[in-house]
């Protein structure tokens, strides 16, 4: 618990504004090789092999996956946010603009399995980098965490296809995303017969064929209609997916909305330098926090399981005096 909150940076409501960043605090929370170090108390990470932030995450979630935390063969979450950047100097709140933040140079892309809520793989890089450009390093040290292939879960920003092309034929992994509703598109979903159409739970829900500019073969197409007349349609190169299948998946994508919610608890949007570098360790020591806090609320039983961080925190440290381990 102690790491936990060492890894919180300022406060959750601003930026700091009483005191400057120390060097010892700069130290800490950009410097996972610090920990490893047998002068430090934290000698249970001595025993993962780090050369990189990116390495520590991946040991991290290959962990989770030996201790039975994390099923391969699950679906996987993804999504990427902008994160908010403050200077390492104390500022004045008159200084702090109106969005409270200074600027979007960092964007994360990160992975989460969506049965066990727990993320696997957070990947810095600058906000101009597009989803086009990532994917296919996020999915290689996501399969290096679990060890197969597996299906990933994402929005409309990756319905690309020569993106999901590479993915599936160079990294055994299945992309469900929407269908952008483009005119071209409008055209297809309404020349789909009605007995094509089979009722769920989710609705009247035909699965057919379909192609896609720049990708190489078949896909697979689960196409909605609302009662409001517009259309809801997911595609992927799993030909042989099943609307019971994909529509309760795609609905869970969105617990990785709750884990940035929680994440914010920790400060990932508190950064002590624009280095990317910097960033990418306070990324993973972030990620160790989370399972910490994660692991600790559910090891205490139904009643602490759904409780947020913030929770967690006023219950067992606000208020005890001195370093809580």
């Amino acid at each position: 618990m102690g790491l936990v909150f060492e890894s919180i940076f300022g406060s959750t409501a601003g930026m700091r504004a009483v005191d400057t960043v120390s060097r010892a605090d700069f130290g800490l929370l950009a410097g996972l090789p610090f920990l490893p170090s047998p002068s430090t108390q934290y000698r249970f990470l001595q025993s993962v092999s780090v050369q990189s932030a990116l390495d520590f995450q991946t040991a991290l979630g290959q962990r989770l996956v030996a201790l039975g935390h994390v099923t391969p063969g699950h679906p996987v979450n993804v999504d990427a946010h902008n994160m908010k950047t403050y200077s390492r100097k104390a500022m004045t709140h008159a200084c702090i603009t109106q969005e409270d933040r200074y600027g979007k140079a960092i964007r994360t892309f990160s992975t989460q399995d969506q049965a066990s809520k727990k993320p696997l793989i957070a990947l810095a890089a600058y906000s101009g980098t597009t989803v086009s450009q990532i994917p296919c390093r996020l999915a290689s040290l996501t399969r290096d965490v679990l060890g197969r292939d597996f299906l990933l879960v994402a929005d409309k920003e990756w319905y690309c296809g020569q993106l999901i092309q590479a993915l599936h034929t160079q990294y055994g992994v299945a992309v469900l995303t929407p269908v952008k509703s483009s005119p071209k598109r409008l055209v297809e979903f309404d020349a789909v017969p009605l007995e094509h159409y089979d009722q769920t739970v989710w609705g009247n829900v035909a699965a057919v064929s379909t192609t896609m500019t720049d990708f190489n073969g078949p896909l697979r197409r689960l196409l909605k209609k609302r009662r409001d007349g517009k259309y809801f349609a997911l595609i992927t190169p799993a030909c042989d997916m099943t609307a019971d299948t994909a529509m309760p998946t795609y609905t869970k994508r969105w617990r990785i909305e709750n884990f940035f919610a929680e994440h914010a608890f920790l400060g990932m949007d508190h950064l002590p330098s624009l280095n990317l570098n910097a960033i990418q360790t306070m990324l993973s020591l972030r990620l160790l926090a989370f399972h910490v806090v994660d692991n600790f609320r559910h090891d205490l039983g139904p009643a602490y399981q759904k409780k947020t961080p913030q929770l967690i925190h006023r219950e067992f440290v606000d208020g005890v005096q001195g370093r809580v381990q």
